[in-house]
């Protein structure tokens, strides 16, 4: 092989001579090394092909975990409990569970009841109940819920989305339930919301992480 190299570069530096052309063992040589040549090439574009498609993977996870994010935090810190006639005001929270909670949020002139949960197709969905404005200051709420996905590609391997924190940012002992004793004991929600925009793509889950305290916990509004 090398004395076929070595005739090859002969000739190209002595264009002027005799050429009798290439023979089939320099003919093999330089279709070899036009294939290692070509192999490299190929493996680099596929390399960085798969770079950047993975990045981007990653920068939609990102992307849509901080949207995610931003709404689930906003909510939650504007919790606030509900007056009742004639009895204790309830807490912010309404139900509490690893992977969905239910708030009285104050996010405007009229309270809403919203919901956020994981469905069957790992999307986390928005449910909105508004407030009913004649019935201030003993509010109740919308039976007819609007809806709208807050976020998708949630992977089943997902840590819980939801822990639920007392005044000391412990979790309290019983993570789900609908009773007003456990709920009122909550002033503090940690969110863990993960993310997976594409899998095929290989970009790999995204997870943020964030604790939300509610400070108008005890406060109802009037």
């Amino acid at each position: 092989m090398r004395g076929a190299v070595g005739r090859i570069r002969r000739r190209l530096r002595h264009p002027g001579g005799l050429d009798r052309g290439l023979t089939l063992i320099e003919m093999m040589v330089t279709l070899l090394l036009m294939g290692i040549v070509g192999t490299i090439m190929f493996a680099s574009v596929v390399s960085v092909t798969q770079t950047l498609t993975h990045s981007q993977a990653n920068s939609d996870s990102l992307d849509i975990a901080r949207i995610g994010m931003n709404r689930l935090a906003k909510t939650v810190r504007s919790g606030m409990s509900i007056q009742q006639n004639g009895s204790a005001d309830l807490p912010p929270l309404v139900e509490m569970s690893p992977n969905k909670l239910t708030v009285y949020a104050s996010l405007g002139t009229v309270p809403a009841k919203v919901t956020y949960s994981i469905d069957g197709n790992r999307q986390l969905v928005e449910s909105w109940y508004a407030g009913v404005a004649s019935s201030s200051p003993y509010w109740t709420f919308s039976s007819t819920a609007r809806t709208e996905v807050v976020a998708r590609q949630i992977p089943t391997s997902a840590a819980a989305l939801f822990t639920f924190l007392d005044t000391d940012g412990v979790p309290i002992a019983n993570q789900t339930s609908t009773n007003v004793a456990d709920l009122s004991l909550v002033h503090g929600v940690a969110i863990n919301l993960t993310i997976d925009s594409d899998p095929a793509k290989g970009g790999g889950p995204v997870t943020l992480a964030n604790t939300v305290t509610m400070p108008n916990q005890g406060i109802a509004k009037r």
